[in-house]
């Protein structure tokens, strides 16, 4: 059944890449895993109604360390340009699948921008989480940008903490192409094991 679920979202995640209007693909090497991120969206012609997606996956170094997988499909309207509303799923490999419900609250000033998005499993002992990530994207030159970003999560569910991530990047930004300095911070259940993974990456931004 896990297997037709994951199937059954991957194609799905398939199908909306492409129809993708805004795509970004960020991959990153670090000393304890591997890990990449899928994210985009897609408006239905004049509707306000759309499509937003993303995903990622921890590939652990250790053959006996259990990969993970995160999914999220939502229907999203935006109520104006500061907040957009969205209801799908959200996919994980320890907790599984379950409907969610999330909000994300964007804001942008020169060349400072940030996002703010709640989410809630819509099941019985579901989980809550927050999820805010900041951009700061200055020029050094017309062709050359600097790039830095802290991107920031913890999810809880009705009895302790589930998960929580501290990413940290910093580079050089050409066209639609980003690289530099990465740093993923990864802390686990109740007692919030701890794991840093450092190391390099690259984004790709369509």
């Amino acid at each position: 059944m896990k297997r037709q679920v994951t199937l059954s979202m991957m194609l799905l995640l398939c199908t909306t890449v492409a129809w993708c209007q805004s795509l970004s693909a960020e991959f990153m090497a670090g000393d304890k895993n591997y890990w990449h991120q899928y994210s985009g969206s897609v408006r239905f012609g004049q509707s306000k109604f759309g499509l937003f997606f993303t995903s990622s996956q921890h590939l652990l170094y250790e053959e006996s360390a259990k990969n993970e997988v995160m999914s999220q499909l939502y229907a999203t309207y935006p109520l104006n340009s500061f907040l957009t509303i969205a209801a799908g799923t959200f996919y994980a490999t320890k907790p599984g699948i379950s409907p969610s419900l999330s909000a994300q609250f964007r804001f942008k000033n020169n060349n400072l921008r940030g996002i703010i998005a709640p989410r809630v499993d819509v099941k019985n002992r579901g989980s809550v989480e927050i999820m805010s990530s900041m951009e700061y994207t200055p020029p050094i030159t017309p062709l050359i940008g600097f790039y830095s970003r802290l991107q920031l999560m913890s999810n809880y569910g009705p009895y302790h903490h589930n998960r929580s991530y501290q990413n940290i990047r910093m580079g050089l930004q050409v066209k639609h192409a980003t690289f530099g300095f990465a740093l993923n911070v990864d802390e686990r259940g109740a007692e919030k094991a701890t794991m840093h993974n450092w190391g390099g990456f690259v984004r790709l931004v369509i």
